[in-house]
């Protein structure tokens, strides 16, 4: 059977790909403020190759660049043999599309409605920076490892609980080991840490509470998943409630799984943080979400 070998939190931001593609031949040098930040995630890109994977199921969330408001679905999921990049208002970047697997995106779409998950299910899929913005420097492209997307909705009330994460998570692993054939998968959740780009608030953020969600999130997922939505948003902005995506990632691994990395940055506007989590040899999963 397939199994899930580790998972991965990143935060996402359209200026982090911004920055990436300035520095034109990828010298490694960028403004200072993100200098910090991209030197920060090399260890993540060096863990990837070390762990192997041979897919990727990845948790985000589109920002109006696929979806609009007239159709948001709670929860989508991505079918097809590559994801193109959305034009998000500044023409599309020099990077290649995705590689998807749809045997991949059957079978969880499969498993996910026959464990009461209500999709939408996307045959054409675009990505914006949910997924596009920390990719090329995680993972050198062209990519080889294909990905299944499932975008959930963190733009329009009602927002999934986050309970309703944890369960993501806890039914993707399942899925995930039912699938046939020895493969090695990664789980990622990439959602922004505190931050608000609108409203009067603009510009707020909180440090230490970004750095308070890392350093519980790999023993204390109950502590965390007990603060509802509205409490995240009112300490780090309105959309401090992507933190909630990094709970699928969390509960789709075992009870203790072995933190190979964290890091936490602030360049600008947003709080980017990454951890890496993978599973110990052996360890059997028994969910912390309690699912």
């Amino acid at each position: 059977m397939a199994r899930v070998i580790g998972g991965i939190g990143i935060s996402h931001s359209p200026t982090m790909g911004v920055e990436f593609d300035r520095s034109g031949d990828r010298s490694g040098v960028f403004d200072a403020a993100w200098q910090p930040w991209f030197d920060g995630t090399r260890p993540v890109r060096e863990l990837l190759e070390e762990l192997a994977p041979d897919h990727l199921v990845v948790v985000y969330n589109d920002h109006l660049n696929y979806f609009t408001l007239d159709s948001y679905p709670t929860l989508a999921l991505g079918v097809g043999d590559e994801f193109r990049q959305m034009d998000e208002g500044w023409g599309t970047r020099d990077l290649p599309p995705l590689p998807g697997d749809h045997r991949w995106g059957i079978h969880l779409s499969e498993h996910l409605v026959d464990h009461d998950f209500d999709l939408t299910i996307c045959q054409d899929l675009g990505i914006d920076h949910g997924i596009f913005s920390w990719m090329p420097y995680v993972v050198e492209p062209p990519w080889s490892v294909p990905i299944t997307p499932i975008a959930v909705n963190m733009i329009r009330e009602p927002l999934p609980r986050p309970q309703r994460m944890a369960a993501l998570g806890v039914a993707l692993r399942a899925g995930i080991e039912s699938f046939p054939g020895d493969q090695r998968v990664i789980v990622i959740a990439s959602g922004g840490m505190s931050h608000q780009i609108s409203g009067a608030r603009f510009g707020i953020a909180n440090e230490d509470l970004d750095r308070w969600f890392l350093e519980r999130l790999p023993r204390h997922l109950d502590e965390l998943m007990a603060i509802d939505i509205a409490e995240y948003t009112r300490l780090g902005g309105t959309e401090a409630a992507e933190l909630s995506l990094w709970f699928a990632m969390r509960s789709a691994l075992c009870k203790e799984p072995d933190l190979r990395y964290s890091f936490y940055t602030f360049p600008k506007i947003t709080g980017c943080g990454v951890q890496v989590l993978t599973e110990p040899t052996g360890q059997a999963h028994v969910s912390e979400a309690g699912q």
